[in-house]
């Protein structure tokens, strides 16, 4: 699905006009692809009703009622410049009130070395203090280059290559590519757990062989799915394209 800043923006402020499907159907997958317990219904209870059901631990609780923070952080600031202190400011709400929040890692870079096993082995990541001059690299080149499809997917291979925080770099990874393909008209991409396999083996290959074949299909897979998932929406941006509903916002605010 393609979705432009103003219509998501636009969808935000209307109640029940499809927003918190979408916002349900990227944080689930997203934050389950991390090991979350919470399921969907879990998740949708929060969110209508304030009530969280099921057992949990305690940072899983605190890092999914943030994701949803950043979530909305993520839409409030499309088409600002995709900058370092953005993406921090990210990290910071995701991690609030978390136990790497009292160990100083939160809304910071990386401190001590972090390993990460993939799915074909040990994956080189980038040391702390190659950090700050390989994040700068990436941003300028992302901010300087082309922005489709397979600009993203690139970004978002070295991103999680760099591994730039000490823990949340596939939720933060993801919440990029969010930003990036609504502010370009790219057909969101939001890795379903359904190919959390080939979603992590692709990245591995990506990385470690420079082979982008099996994580492009796999984005054009989760395209895909989210586009059958999501087709209610189609009428509802047809409406957003016919009405203007620029004070019809001004009258809920």
């Amino acid at each position: 699905m393609i979705i432009t800043t103003d219509e998501i923006k636009k969808l935000k402020e209307i109640p029940n006009s499809g927003y918190e499907n979408i916002k349900v159907e990227f944080l689930f997958h997203s934050n389950k692809l991390e090991g979350s317990t919470f399921t969907k219904e879990n998740l949708e209870k929060y969110l209508k009703d304030n009530i969280i059901e099921g057992s949990h631990a305690v940072d899983d609780v605190f890092e999914t009622i943030n994701s949803i923070d950043v979530f909305d952080f993520c839409v409030d600031t499309l088409d600002e410049p995709l900058t370092e202190r953005l993406i921090l400011e990210f990290h910071q709400l995701l991690k609030k009130n978390t136990k790497d929040q009292a160990k100083g890692f939160v809304g910071v870079w990386k401190k001590i070395p972090n390993v990460i096993l993939g799915v074909g082995g040990k994956l080189d990541l980038a040391q702390p203090y190659e950090v700050p001059i390989k994040m700068e690299a990436l941003l300028s080149n992302w901010n300087n280059g082309a922005k489709d499809f397979e600009a993203i997917m690139k970004f978002h291979i070295n991103f999680e290559k760099i591994h730039p925080f000490q823990d949340g770099n596939g939720r933060i990874g993801r919440f990029l590519i969010f930003k990036q393909c609504v502010e370009n008209q790219v057909n969101l991409i939001s890795i379903d757990e359904k190919y959390s396999n080939e979603y992590k083996q692709g990245l591995f290959l990506a990385q470690t062989e420079n082979d982008f074949t099996n994580l492009r299909k796999t984005f054009q897979l989760c395209q895909q799915l989210l586009d059958e998932k999501l087709s209610f929406l189609t009428e509802t941006l047809k409406y957003l394209k016919k009405l203007d509903y620029i004070d019809v916002t001004k009258d809920l605010q």
